[in-house]
């Protein structure tokens, strides 16, 4: 009884019992809250679709507009429309051959290419491929009836300068077009090109693994700093004190890196950048995580934690390596451009899948303007702080 009396007289028991159950209300209210209604807001993913075939292809890309739940963009460019695919801007790309409809009348497959950027949440991926069997499938069966159409008008068009009776020639007719209208075929051939394909199922999740790992760590090292940081702060001054804290922020930011590579390199995670890509990129990133898990904890003190707890679970559903950001509602989509995470985890699928490199330089840009912005706001939280040096005297040294 005696040891429990002693850890109830403690504040930090009681800290960490709050923290418990706020583990299980945080995850469980912010989770829930972000992932309801997903399925509904599919309608808000992109497929660009881009047209050379001015007959049978546009009026397939028409009939796209009013046949998928999602947004339809057309494009006059196959390089713009393959740059907004690499970007990430779009989620799938259809395209139709110049001789699309001159394949068909020959009596050949017409043939769409779909294609689908790999450097994307798992839950795209699958979903646009499905999406693409699917428009196939519908694609050949609204086709048909206007191939049957084209077919029976050239035949009309070349039987009547025949020289024929007019019953003769009717009879023949209505026998042709019954004829016409028996035949079923496949119109249609579709290609799936995966762009940005890496080899491995586990490299999909890479991105989270890395999120997890590198938030968690940062709130145990900064949580662990506060505590050694209290027991010291009577002999040191709170300037000196947050100087140095930083100086080891940076000093593990830039050394954790070299640890993230080798990782890599043992279990044969390969890269579409350079070595010193990935580890500046890793640098900042985790520089980013640790800024923002100290910023609540300078703030709060010991009860920081349970907003870093909040923090991390904001992160996960909003990062784009579970459900895309397009499908979250537009509070948790705002919320996202302010997190780490969001440009972390966009930053590691251009490093493992590829992509644009200069979709890598503007998640750099946005982790080094959330670095700059939360250490400003920890430095206001220190200027704002008590001073609780006390001068050391021969008797303390002693």
């Amino acid at each position: 009884m005696k040891g429990l009396q002693a850890l109830f007289r403690i504040k930090e028991t009681y800290i960490g019992i709050v923290v418990t159950i706020a583990f299980q209300l945080i995850f469980f209210s912010v989770w829930m809250t972000a992932y309801d209604g997903v399925n509904e807001r599919a309608e808000n993913l992109k497929i660009g679709v881009i047209s050379e075939d001015a007959e049978m292809g546009q009026e397939v890309a028409n009939g796209l507009k009013t046949s998928l739940p999602f947004v339809i963009e057309e494009f006059t460019s196959i390089k713009r429309a393959e740059d907004e695919l690499n970007k990430r801007h779009i989620q799938m790309l259809l395209h139709i051959p110049k001789n699309f409809t001159a394949q068909i009348q020959a009596g050949n497959e017409g043939k769409i290419t779909y294609s689908i950027n790999q450097a994307s949440a798992s839950m795209i991926k699958s979903m646009m491929e499905s999406t693409a069997k699917q428009l196939t499938e519908e694609i050949n069966h609204n086709i048909f009836p206007l191939k049957q159409e084209k077919s029976f008008k050239m035949f009309s068009q070349k039987f009547a300068q025949l020289p024929l009776e007019h019953n003769m020639a009717l009879q023949i007719t209505d026998s042709v077009e019954a004829t016409i209208l028996q035949i079923k075929d496949r119109s249609i051939d579709s290609t799936i090109i995966k762009t940005n394909n890496a080899e491995g199922f586990a490299a999909n999740f890479v991105p989270l693994m890395v999120i997890i790992s590198s938030f968690v760590g940062a709130m145990v090292m900064i949580m662990q700093h506060q505590q050694a940081a209290q027991l010291v702060q009577t002999f040191v001054s709170k300037w000196q004190l947050f100087l140095a804290r930083q100086i080891i922020n940076i000093g593990v930011a830039f050394v954790l890196p070299l640890l993230t590579i080798a990782l890599m390199h043992l279990f044969n995670i390969s890269s579409e950048v350079s070595i010193l890509t990935i580890y500046l990129f890793q640098a900042f990133m985790f520089w980013a995580f640790l800024c923002l898990a100290q910023v609540f904890v300078m703030i709060f003190g010991n009860l920081g934690m349970i907003f870093n707890i909040c923090a991390l679970s904001l992160q996960l559903v909003t990062s784009g390596v579970l459900v895309p950001k397009i499908m979250l509602s537009d509070f948790y989509n705002k919320l996202a451009s302010i997190l780490p995470a969001t440009y972390g985890a966009d930053g590691y699928y251009t490093i493992i899948f590829g992509g644009s490199a200069e979709n890598l330089q503007q998640n750099s840009n946005a982790l080094g303007i959330i670095i700059a912005v939360t250490l400003i706001i920890s430095s206001i939280a220190v200027a704002l702080q008590k001073t609780k040096n006390k001068e050391i005297t021969s008797t303390t040294v002693q």
